[in-house]
C-alpha cells in the first residue's frame, strides 16, 4: 500500500519533521519556520571556532577538556543533571515556603536555586563545545536550546538577586516560569542527543568478525592512502605508514563521517568533515569534537592478502 506524500515538494527530507509522535513533529515544524536562527548561529560559530582554533594550538587544548577527550564521554550531560536536579528542588521547596513561609526552606530553596545556576553555567560552555561542530537542523536546534538556556539563566539569576532584597514571592514567580521553561529546553537537549545521535558514538553498534578475513591484495595497497575495506559488513581504512599497515573503523565516532576521504599527517588520521584526530597506531582520540576511540583491527599478511581481526569493543 502506497504512503500518502504529506511533504512540501521544495523540502529535503532533512528539512522535514517526523510526523510522529506529535510533540516531535510539531517541534520539527516550529524549527522550520525559524529559519532566523541561522543568522545568529552562523556568525558565533564562526567565532567559536576562531576561538578555538585549531587542533595542535594551545586554545584547541581547552575546547578537548570541555568535549570530555579525556573522559572518553561527553561532559556535558554530566553538568545539565545539576541544573535540572537543583532547580526542581528549589521549585518544590518554593511551593513549601508559600505554605508556611518557614525560614529554613527558603534558605534550602536559595541555595538550590544558587547551585543550579552554578551548574548551568558549566552546562552552557560544554554544550557550546558539542554545538560548534553541528550543522543544518540540528545546528538550528542547538540555537534554540541556547537561547532558552540563557533566558531560563537570566531570569533565576534576577530571581536569586530579590531573594536577598526579600521580594521572594516575585522571585518565585520568575524562578517558575524559567522551570517551566527548562523542561521544553531538556526535550530539546534530549531530541540533539538521541534523535540526532549528537554526543553519542557512532561505530557503537558496528560489529566484526572474531576471526582474520581477508578484505585486499597486499600488492595493491599505497603507502600513506587511506584505503576503505569491507570486514563482513563493516567498513575499514587502511594504510601503509612505514613498513606497518594499520587499520580502524571507517565510520568517524563523531558523526558518522568517512575516515577514508580524510587526512593522514604524523600517524594521526583527520576527519573530512570535522576535523577530528585519531593515532593511526591504537585509534585513540588526538583532539575533539570527537571523544570516542576508533576500534582497530588487528592485521596480518597471509598469502599475499591483507586480513583483519577486530580487537575490541567501541
Amino acid at each position: 500500500m502506497a504512503s500518502k506524500a504529506t511533504t512540501s515538494p521544495d523540502r529535503s527530507w532533512m528539512e522535514t519533521p517526523p510526523l510522529s509522535p506529535t510533540i516531535r513533529h510539531l517541534n520539527g515544524e516550529l524549527l522550520a519556520h525559524m529559519p532566523w536562527l541561522d543568522k545568529i548561529s552562523s556568525p558565533l560559530r564562526g567565532l567559536v571556532h576562531k576561538v578555538f582554533g585549531q587542533p595542535g594550538q594551545v586554545s584547541y587544548k581547552i575546547k578537548d577538556i570541555l568535549n570530555g577527550v579525556w573522559l572518553g564521554h561527553a561532559v556535558h550531560p554530566v553538568f545539565v543533571t545539576i541544573p535540572l536536579g537543583s532547580w526542581s528542588a528549589s521549585t518544590l521547596l518554593d511551593i513549601v515556603w508559600l505554605a508556611d513561609e518557614d525560614d529554613g526552606i527558603a534558605r534550602g530553596a536559595d541555595l538550590t536555586l544558587w547551585l543550579g545556576i552554578a551548574g548551568a553555567a558549566a552546562s552552557a560552555v560544554t554544550g557550546l563545545s558539542n554545538w560548534v561542530d553541528t550543522d543544518g537542523a540540528e545546528q538550528r536546534m542547538g540555537m534554540l536550546h541556547a537561547l532558552l538556556n540563557t533566558g531560563i539563566l537570566s531570569l533565576d539569576v534576577v530571581s536569586a538577586i530579590l531573594r536577598l532584597t526579600g521580594q521572594r514571592r516575585t522571585a518565585i514567580t520568575l524562578a517558575s516560569s524559567a522551570y517551566a521553561l527548562s523542561l521544553y529546553s531538556a526535550y530539546l537537549g534530549g531530541e540533539l542527543s538521541y534523535s540526532s545521535g549528537i554526543g553519542v558514538n557512532h561505530v557503537a553498534w558496528e560489529g566484526g568478525s572474531d576471526d582474520f578475513v581477508a578484505v585486499m591484495d597486499e600488492a595493491a595497497l599505497e603507502p600513506g592512502k587511506l584505503t576503505r575495506v569491507d570486514v563482513v559488513g563493516i567498513p575499514a581504512v587502511v594504510v601503509r605508514d612505514g613498513k606497518a599497515i594499520y587499520a580502524m573503523a571507517a565510520t568517524c565516532s563523531h558523526l558518522a563521517g568517512p575516515l577514508d576521504e580524510g587526512r593522514l599527517e604524523n600517524g594521526i588520521v583527520y576527519c573530512p568533515w570535522h576535523n577530528s584526530g585519531f593515532r593511526l597506531c591504537d585509534g585513540s582520540v588526538a583532539n575533539s569534537p570527537a571523544i570516542y576511540a576508533q576500534p582497530t583491527f588487528a592485521v596480518r599478511i597471509r598469502n599475499g592478502k591483507i586480513e583483519l581481526r577486530r580487537l575490541e569493543h567501541a
